[in-house]
């Protein structure tokens, strides 16, 4: 359930039926090479948390679209905010949501180059006490059985990572409208890694400019053969991973309660 579609008392109705479950989708704007919009990866989260929220409810929060995202400042359409202001923008909704009655947060991640900043987000939680806690999803969670229902009908994947043809076959599904897979550039330099930083990726030196160095254009992969077929394939899967989550976080009767044994021998020494 979206929490703007609800009146107060609804939302109060609703914190018991959805057993305190929000859900926080994630994601940015940024290019994703010629062929796909600037929300792509916002387009994605925010569909599976509703299409997942309508099977097993929880609530579901306005979109968080303004993601980390520095390394596409070189690129038009790029709306980055600082890491410190990000950081202060998720811990005030998480209290929100917690001061409105919803202790367990699920944050879906659209964005792959947000993984590590949702989960040190996540973690720094237990630098002081709080009454919810908070979980990381990453949005294109699937098993190897269920990428190959994709792979059945896609054949082998020629590059992968960011506007390939998992992600475009998404939005071919979700938004043909937006997909525009007649501008897409198949040249070497536009789709593949370049490899530039390779020397030391190799000895296990890792840099933030390793992304520009081998996608400079921002795109990761060779998209032409996405559809609509194969991206409802991948929603299907998604959507129904995101079901379970909820539902499981719904019956956990136990995290909670870890936290606050964590809480309590951390302020008193007990540990």
């Amino acid at each position: 359930m979206k929490w703007e579609n609800l009146t107060a008392s609804e939302f109060k109705d609703f914190i018991k039926e959805s057993k305190g479950v929000a859900i926080i989708p994630y994601g940015c704007l940024e290019k994703h090479g010629y062929h796909l919009p600037l929300g792509t990866d916002m387009f994605i989260a925010q569909d599976m948390a509703n299409k997942a929220a309508d099977v097993e409810p929880a609530l579901v929060v306005p979109m968080a679209p303004y993601g980390i995202i520095s390394e596409a400042r070189h690129t038009y359409g790029c709306l980055s905010l600082t890491s410190k202001l990000q950081y202060e923008i998720l811990e005030e909704l998480c209290d929100e949501l917690a001061r409105n009655g919803y202790h367990k947060i699920i944050i879906i991640n659209g964005h792959g180059g947000a993984r590590n900043f949702l989960n040190y987000f996540a973690q720094s939680r237990l630098e002081k006490k709080h009454d919810y806690i908070v979980f990381i999803y990453q949005a294109h969670m699937r098993s190897d059985e269920q990428d190959q229902k994709f792979l059945d009908l896609n054949g082998p994947v020629d590059g992968c990572g960011h506007a390939d043809v998992r992600e475009s076959s998404e939005i071919c599904y979700l938004h043909p409208e937006l997909a525009h897979m007649d501008r897409v550039d198949q040249s070497k330099e536009q789709v593949y890694e370049l490899g530039r930083l390779n020397h030391l990726a190799e000895v296990g030196l890792y840099s933030a400019i390793g992304w520009y160095a081998d996608h400079p254009y921002h795109i990761a992969g060779n998209p032409i053969k996405a559809n609509a077929q194969k991206g409802k394939v991948l929603n299907d899967i998604y959507v129904s991973n995101l079901v379970r989550a909820i539902k499981a976080l719904k019956e956990d009767e136990v995290s909670l309660k870890l936290q606050e044994e964590f809480y309590s021998k951390t302020y008193n020494q007990e540990g």
